[in-house]
């Protein structure tokens, strides 16, 4: 069983294509968006998945509400914070926007895998109980930001125990 990690997809629909094909062919169960979606108008791209699409809130998805009326069926939203149970695992989901918090939840141990985006930088880390995993972001460096992985995605296998960075 995998699931597919996604975030700040920032209005990039070719590339949110190119991750949604990604995660029809690796057969995800359910997709995880980490946050800054930002126009409700690329949300009709995830009914395209035959999953479920679990989203949390990041700081660029101004219009929430806008957001709640145009969302496909498949797709489901949390606030900024949402925790979720699969293959006896727990998932913590959060934008990440306070690194404090972030870091907390991560050496608190409280959850098998701390799913997080906001940085637009592709990691992954695990301490002793907790798998961390940022997939990064799709829009990739700019400019001002050249610290930014590469238009990124990442994919956790259950049965492996593994998570891998995808470039998108």
């Amino acid at each position: 069983m995998k699931i597919g990690i996604i975030s700040d997809t920032h209005d990039q629909v070719d590339k949110i294509k190119k991750a949604i094909k990604l995660f029809k062919k690796e057969k995800v169960v359910v997709v995880y968006h980490l946050g800054d979606i930002c126009s409700p108008f690329t949300l009709s791209l995830f009914k395209e998945l035959p999953c479920s699409v679990k989203i949390v809130f990041g700081n660029n998805d101004a219009d929430i509400f806008r957001h709640l009326n145009v969302k496909p069926g498949n797709v489901e939203f949390f606030d900024s914070f949402y925790v979720d149970e699969l293959n006896n695992k727990k998932i913590a989901l959060i934008h990440g926007i306070n690194e404090e918090i972030v870091n907390a939840l991560f050496e608190i141990r409280n959850y098998d895998i701390l799913l997080r985006g906001h940085t637009h930088i592709a990691e992954i880390k695990k301490n002793e109980k907790t798998l961390l995993i940022n997939p990064g972001g799709l829009i990739g460096p700019l400019d001002n930001f050249k610290h930014w992985t590469k238009p990124s995605v990442a994919i956790y296998d259950f049965e492996k125990d593994k998570a891998q960075i995808i470039k998108i």
